[in-house]
């Protein structure tokens, strides 16, 4: 059973890379937009653009492009909503990045990342996840590899794994199915889609519902 605890407050900005995601577009393109003063954003210290969320939101309202669900919501307050935790494993930052801005966005997450198989293993057993997404195919230790060694952990065996890859191989695709894996995501993955995959595979009702 999921553990209960109340979730920190999301981030409010968004990458130029985010952004691009969100709205289906180009990283350049949203850059132009910037440049062209019609998207506000700002540079931090290091010198790169954030875009604040009621900016994104009111410029995406005004030219009618779909919003993924929950990031035109209001974010509830920390203190309302319940939280469960997914560590997102794959060696590809932005792609953790987005997924964690966007779960966060959403309410009722609290997300880790791990950045190698091996990584996972520590991570795991540091934070307890409630979920993992796991990237299947990776350099050093891949998925397959990261999901045996939670299953002959009493402490990990439980743990609902959900796969994700790009990769359109038929025999990739029947191992998966072979393996103890909860669901599996293709990329490039829907994040509205995403979420209800990692709710479904914990067996309860959405997070941050009632």
């Amino acid at each position: 059973m999921a553990r209960r605890r109340l979730v920190s407050e999301g981030p409010v900005t968004y990458t130029t890379f985010q952004v691009a995601r969100f709205l289906g577009v180009t990283p350049p393109t949203v850059v132009n937009w910037i440049t062209g003063g019609l998207l506000a954003a700002y540079r931090t210290p290091g010198g790169h653009r954030r875009i604040p969320r009621d900016e994104l939101v009111a410029f995406a309202k005004a030219r009618s492009f779909p919003l993924p669900d929950g990031l035109a919501e209001p974010v509830r307050p920390p203190s309302a909503v319940i939280s469960r935790r997914v560590l997102v494993v794959d060696d590809e930052p932005d792609f953790c990045n987005l997924v964690r801005s966007y779960l966060l966005l959403r309410g009722g997450w609290e997300v880790e990342i791990a950045l190698s198989g091996f990584t996972a293993g520590l991570t795991i057993a540091r934070f307890k996840p409630d979920v993992v997404l796991m990237d299947i195919l990776m350099p050093d230790m891949d998925g397959f590899e990261v999901l045996k060694m939670m299953r002959g952990d009493a402490e990990m065996r439980d743990v609902p794994v959900v796969a994700c890859t790009a990769w359109r191989d038929p025999q990739v695709e029947q191992r998966v199915k072979r393996e103890a894996f909860r669901d599996c995501v293709q990329k490039p993955v829907k994040l509205d889609h995403l979420a209800a995959v990692l709710e479904a595979a914990l067996g309860a009702m959405p997070v941050g519902a009632g």
